[in-house]
C-alpha cells in the first residue's frame, strides 16, 4: 500500500510561499537527498554536497512569490542543483589556479542592512556555539571547517586516526547545528549553515 504524501508539491510551494516553516520543513524532508544524490554525483564530495543542499534549500525559502510560478519543482530543482554544482566547481578551479591576488577580488554580496545584522549575530552566536564544543571537537572544527583542511591533515596534525576526527567532525557539527536552530530563526539557520 502506497501512502499519499500530506501536501502535493504545489501545496507545498503555496505554503512555503506564505513563509509557513512547516510546511517548509516538510519540504526538506521530502527532497534535501535527492539534491544531496545529485549534487554528490557532480561534485563527488559529501560535505560539498550538503552545502549545496542548504543552498539550494535557501533559495527555496527566500524565492517567496516567486515559488507559485514554479510548474514542476522536481525539475527546477535539477536544474539549481545543477548550475550551482558547476558554479562551485568553476569557484574550486579558480581557488585553485589563481593567485591571492584574485581571490581577493571576489567579495560576496550584502542586498540589505538587516541581513548583514542579521548574519552579524548570527556568527556571534555560532561563535560562541564553536566556543562550547569540548576542546579536542573545537579543535578538528577549526582545522577542518575554518582551516579547510581535510580529514586526513587534520588527523596528522593532532597525532589522532581519520575516524576519530571524522566523528569529532560529525559530533562537533550536530552540535553546532543544533545550538543555532535552537536560537535562531529558520532561514538564518539556511544562512549559517550556507556560510559555514
Amino acid at each position: 500500500m502506497v501512502l499519499k504524501p500530506l501536501y502535493s508539491d504545489e501545496e507545498l510551494l503555496q505554503k512555503i510561499a506564505a513563509g509557513d516553516e512547516h510546511a517548509f520543513t516538510l519540504f526538506y524532508y521530502r527532497y534535501h537527498k535527492t539534491v544531496y544524490l545529485f549534487a554528490y554525483r557532480i561534485l563527488d564530495a559529501e560535505e560539498l554536497a550538503e552545502e549545496l543542499v542548504q543552498e539550494v534549500m535557501l533559495k527555496i525559502w527566500m524565492l517567496g512569490d516567486e515559488l507559485l510560478k514554479i510548474d514542476h519543482i522536481g525539475n527546477y530543482l535539477r536544474v539549481m542543483c545543477k548550475n550551482r554544482c558547476y558554479n562551485q566547481l568553476r569557484k574550486l578551479r579558480r581557488e585553485l589556479g589563481k593567485n591571492k591576488t584574485a581571490a581577493e577580488d571576489w567579495q560576496e554580496e550584502s542586498n540589505e542592512t538587516e541581513e548583514t545584522i542579521l548574519l552579524n549575530d548570527a556568527k556571534g552566536l555560532l561563535e560562541e556555539a564553536i566556543a562550547r564544543l569540548p576542546a579536542q571537537q573545537r579543535e578538528v572544527y577549526n582545522l577542518c571547517q575554518v582551516q579547510g583542511l581535510k580529514y586526513e591533515e587534520a588527523a596528522r596534525q593532532l597525532n589522532l586516526s581519520v575516524l576519530t576526527v571524522q566523528s569529532y567532525m560529525k559530533i562537533a557539527l550536530r552540535s553546532v547545528r543544533n545550538t543555532m536552530r535552537n536560537h535562531t530563526g529558520l532561514a538564518t539557520v539556511l544562512i549559517i549553515i550556507k556560510l559555514f
